[in-house]
């Protein structure tokens, strides 16, 4: 049998396959790396935050020449100016002219929004009626009861609105009156109160009723609408 003598010296069998060079089984890992370079340089991008909810990010790895792409969802959030609940001080709050309706005298109160930023009111004011002196006359006004209350958004420079009915301190069971000169209001929720001065003439509210469940004024929520 005829052989042939291999680089290493060592006679090997005629039709034996010879055994692959170490440069050429170098090759292999070579490309292998390369190709991990290439995805790994592939893979990085940069990406910008948008007011999109849900954003799709891929992560793609390479192994061993397979390629295996993993979505995951990330989510971002955009935010705008928020409303909160309007303060006293951040409110000018007057009231307006008398409209008489059979037994009682209807007042509407208006919740300017003076602030920088819209704010909201919901609920019933508080209201209560005082002398040029400050001292209070009779009780509170009472909420009236059928009415749901709603969110009320005012812009800058908005307007909410409330009304207090007056009863008539002249029908019975009131035995006298005294003029108001001016309204203390407390905004919905607030803690502080704004003087509102009453209409020329001031607003005669019932002093001394002769029963315990007597209503001398009503008061509603606040609307969006003049009521």
């Amino acid at each position: 049998m005829r052989s042939h003598r291999h680089p290493d010296d060592r006679q090997l069998p005629t039709g034996a396959a010879a055994p692959r060079s170490r440069r050429a089984r170098a090759v292999v890992p070579g490309i292998v790396g390369s190709a991990l370079l290439l995805a790994a340089c592939g893979s990085s991008s940069s990406s910008s935050t948008t007011s999109t909810t849900r954003v799709p990010a891929t992560t793609t790895t390479t192994t061993a020449g397979t390629t295996t792409s993993t979505t995951r969802a990330t989510t971002t959030t955009t935010t705008g100016p928020k409303s909160t609940s309007c303060t006293t001080s951040n409110l000018t709050v007057t009231l307006g002219s008398p409209d008489g309706t059979a037994g009682a005298i209807h007042y509407a109160i208006t919740f300017h929004n003076s602030g920088s930023s819209p704010c909201t009111l919901y609920g019933y004011p508080g209201v209560s009626f005082l002398t040029a002196g400050g001292n209070q006359i009779g009780a509170p006004a009472q909420r009236e009861g059928n009415l749901t209350p709603a969110t009320v958004t005012l812009s800058v420079g908005g307007d909410a609105y409330s009304s207090v009915a007056v009863t008539d301190p002249g029908i019975p069971p009131c035995s006298s009156s005294v003029n108001a000169a001016q309204a203390r209001i407390y905004p919905p929720g607030e803690t502080q109160a704004a003087l509102a001065a009453a209409p020329a003439g001031g607003i005669a509210v019932c002093g001394s009723p002769n029963t315990a469940n007597y209503q001398s004024a009503i008061v509603s929520p606040v609307s969006a609408t003049s009521v």
